[in-house]
């Protein structure tokens, strides 16, 4: 193989850009690029950020010169010699040093197949459009799937004559299984195919959400909600992982935008949406007109969306141990949270359930480190920034869940208002998360990551102040639970582009769903710590003591609070190597 090469310093993303080195061959092209001084081919560009698509063909160069290398620091592979060459990184086979290729390379086997991976163009071709409208089409629905219900269970409990205690099932179950089978879907997502995983996901969360819509008892809408909570988690890593893998640099950025708009708006959506259709065409509704979306969208999905990229022609071994005990735990870690405060968290299978499901997640990390096809590679974990991401998304996420859920207590049993009369006074906060994922989609580029990421920590920290506030003698939703519901999604919208943004954008293009998983995985389960360490504050502080119902739910805010709180600091304290603007590479 040749040894010559331009010296030109590329500092990668791991977005592949097809060009061709051999017939049929495709290389992983780095985009954007900086070019080092002494280029022999590019002196006019000489320090200069470009993109790959502006720069000559690499097929046409006559020889490489030698010399080309990795900059200082680099996260990700560039040009790569056998002196820096990279662990992992794959090569045409019989090729002697990792990540090598040359033009006249007649060893070189194809890395991606021009079949698998199509051009698709820019994010606002026809094809593009069709992309983002079924994958945020789908974070929509999985939102509003997880609010809608939120204001009907009035008129299911009077239905079906269920305790207020078995009624949460009727929330708990959908985000149980959501939440316990992210991380497994992540996985399906990357090695079977996103688009496979995606529609089958849509297809299951339609047939149970029709189930749920003709359902004749409890057990049978508690059941179905779980399974509809499955066909859900499926959608959300694959849908990450379409969109992280085929669009690059700033219309990754607007694209992932988007998809959290999607999500902020389906969520107060959600609220509306449940609040007018219970009030005017009864709870059931919710679930079948709802079916009249997600059905189209999953047929959609596999006509339309991309085929996956393939990588060779054997596919690794599922960790099925791996799998089982990480759904296992987190599904049982999931409930104790949801199920500790309503049955109490000194019963006795409560703290049993508790223990099995640390430790299966502690045996979860063992197996991870021996298995040789990790369903969850711990070297995850040491990438920069992905801890502390993590760790704030974690707490951020169970923030505004608990605010929401709070904050609704407040409109409908201190203000009194109706679900109908809800619903329309949540018009604002949609309104508000819709325009503020907008501005970034058009701006975020030119912003200083670090600094937005903790201007949206310290709004959704403020936010709770305002409800919390409320006196019981005028609880007028105007002047406290407004400023509170609008500035909540705000400060989360910020926060959730740039957690998506920073940790997509720093993981390898085959565990781009699995790291999707892993971060829907923090905000569901973050969601449940919360609520239940909420539940146990105001159990202690206000029940206990006979404190009205305005009192219990302003300590709830006051919790909600200091876990913000806490994401503020892991966040100012904890990221490094943001000091770029969100459009650009990462300054090291």
């Amino acid at each position: 193989m040749s040894t010559t090469t331009t010296r030109t310093t590329l500092e990668m993303q791991e977005q592949p850009r097809r060009r061709s080195v051999v017939p049929g061959a495709d290389i992983q092209a780095p985009i954007p690029a900086t070019i080092s001084a002494g280029s022999s081919y590019f002196p006019d560009l000489e320090g200069k950020r470009v993109l790959w698509s502006d720069l000559p063909d690499i097929s046409s160069f006559p020889s490489m010169p030698a010399g080309a290398q990795t900059p200082a620091g680099a996260s990700t592979p560039g040009w790569l010699t056998p002196g820096n060459a990279t662990p992992g990184w794959q090569t045409p086979a019989g090729a002697s040093t990792p990540g090598w290729a040359t033009p006249k390379s007649t060893q070189a086997r194809p890395l991606l197949s021009e079949d698998a991976y199509p051009d698709i163009g820019t994010m606002y071709s026809w094809r593009g459009v069709m992309i983002l409208l079924i994958t945020c089409g789908s974070q929509l629905m999985d939102n509003i799937f997880m609010t809608a219900v939120n204001l009907s269970l009035p008129a299911v409990q009077a239905e079906f004559n269920v305790s207020s205690g078995d009624l949460q099932w009727l929330l708990s179950a959908y985000t149980l299984t959501f939440g316990g089978f992210l991380l497994f879907s992540g996985v399906l997502a990357d090695r079977y195919g996103r688009r496979q995983v995606f529609s089958i996901g849509m297809g299951v969360l339609s047939v149970w959400t029709l189930a749920n819509g003709f359902g004749n008892s409890f057990i049978q809408l508690a059941i179905f909600r779980a399974l509809q909570g499955i066909g859900a988690a499926m959608t959300v890593p694959s849908s990450i992982g379409i969109i992280s893998s085929h669009f690059v640099a700033s219309e990754r950025i607007v694209a992932l935008t988007m998809f959290g708009a999607s999500g902020a708006i389906g969520f107060c959506a959600g609220l509306i949406f449940g609040g007018f259709v219970t009030d005017s065409l009864g709870w059931r509704y919710i679930f079948r007109i709802a079916v009249a979306v997600t059905g189209p969208l999953g047929i959609m999905g596999w006509i339309l969306l991309p085929k996956d990229r393939k990588e060779g022609n054997a596919r690794p071994k599922l960790d099925f141990v791996g799998a089982g005990l990480s759904t296992g735990g987190l599904i049982l870690l999931s409930f104790v949270l949801s199920s500790g405060g309503e049955y109490g968290w000194n019963k006795a299978f409560i703290i049993a359930l508790l223990i099995i499901s640390v430790i299966m997640i502690c045996v979860f990390a063992y197996v991870e480190k021996k298995v040789s096809n990790p369903i969850m590679p711990l070297s995850l974990w040491k990438i920069k920034n992905f801890a502390p991401l993590w760790i704030a998304g974690f707490v951020l996420y169970g923030s505004y869940q608990t605010v929401i859920y709070y904050v609704v207590l407040q409109a409908q049993e201190v203000a009194k208002l109706s679900a109908g009369a809800t619903a329309l006074r949540f018009l604002p906060m949609g309104a508000a998360g819709f325009t503020t994922n907008m501005v970034l989609a058009k701006w975020m580029k030119y912003m200083n990551t670090r600094y937005l990421m903790l201007l949206g920590m310290l709004i959704t920290t403020l936010s709770p102040i305002p409800a919390s506030l409320m006196p019981a003698e005028d609880p007028n939703f105007w002047r406290y639970i407004l400023p509170t519901s609008v500035m909540v999604v705000t400060g989360v919208s910020i926060c959730y582009i740039c957690i998506t943004n920073i940790m997509l954008g720093s993981v390898p293009a085959n565990v781009k769903s699995l790291c999707g998983g892993l971060v829907n995985t923090a905000f569901q389960i973050g969601s449940g710590v919360s609520l239940a360490l909420a539940a146990a504050v105001v159990d202690a502080v206000d029940i206990k003591k006979g404190h009205d119902e305005a009192t219990q739910y302003q300590t709830g805010l006051y919790c909600c609070i200091g876990l913000s709180g806490l994401g503020l600091i892991v966040s100012a304290f904890g990221l490094r190597g943001l000091d770029g603007n969100a459009g650009g590479a990462q300054v090291h």
